[in-house]
């Protein structure tokens, strides 16, 4: 945006800043409604919108205000897509393998991160800006369907339950599934 070395460091801190108050706000908030999917498809979507004015806008103004939405949409999802993948496991084992699943997939972004920002592309980097939007809605796409999914899978676990009660077992039957029910009355966090 062609601000100075010391400028730019000064105007990189506020959007930070609210980058880690909206993570520490929406982790609260998606811990005590049990709604993480919709907080993460809503931060992707605030993402998406920054990246896409990033991408568009000539304006320092507007390219400013952009940042704090990038940063606050892109920082909060990951904040809260962490705990989800753990949340959802039904034992320690699979939260220990689901972590490491995802760190090392999340490690595909760094990679393809360094390539999309060419420096020929100064000083709007149209492109790279461009497939971080459209990474962002992607993100809140699978948000979507993994919260149906689950949504689904808890109507499923729901109906075991109450045929367990029905027929005076206080423990689950083994289930065929692919994905198994770890416990009784155990359920997704959407």
């Amino acid at each position: 945006m062609d601000f100075t070395a010391i400028n730019a460091q000064g105007l990189s801190a506020p959007p930070y800043l609210l980058a880690f108050i909206v993570c520490v706000a929406t982790t609260y908030i998606a811990d005590r409604t049990q709604q993480r999917g919709i907080t993460i498809i809503a931060l992707s979507l605030v993402g998406g919108i920054g990246y896409i004015l990033l991408a568009t806008c000539k304006g320092v103004g507007v390219r400013y205000f952009a940042v704090f939405l990038a940063a606050a949409g892109v920082f909060s999802c990951i904040a809260n897509i962490l705990p989800w993948t753990i949340n959802n496991q039904g034992s320690d084992s699979k939260r220990g393998a689901g972590i490491a699943l995802l760190n090392i997939i999340g490690q595909a972004g760094p990679l393809l991160g360094t390539r999309v920002f060419p420096a020929d592309e100064k000083p709007y980097f149209v492109k790279g800006m461009s497939i971080c939007a459209g990474f962002m809605f992607f993100n809140a796409l699978l948000a979507l369907a993994l919260r149906s999914y689950l949504a689904w899978e808890n109507k499923t676990f729901e109906r075991n339950d109450a045929a367990n009660r029905d027929a005076g077992d206080d423990v689950p039957k083994p289930s065929t599934a692919e994905f198994e029910n770890d416990g009784y009355g155990f359920r997704n966090v959407l």
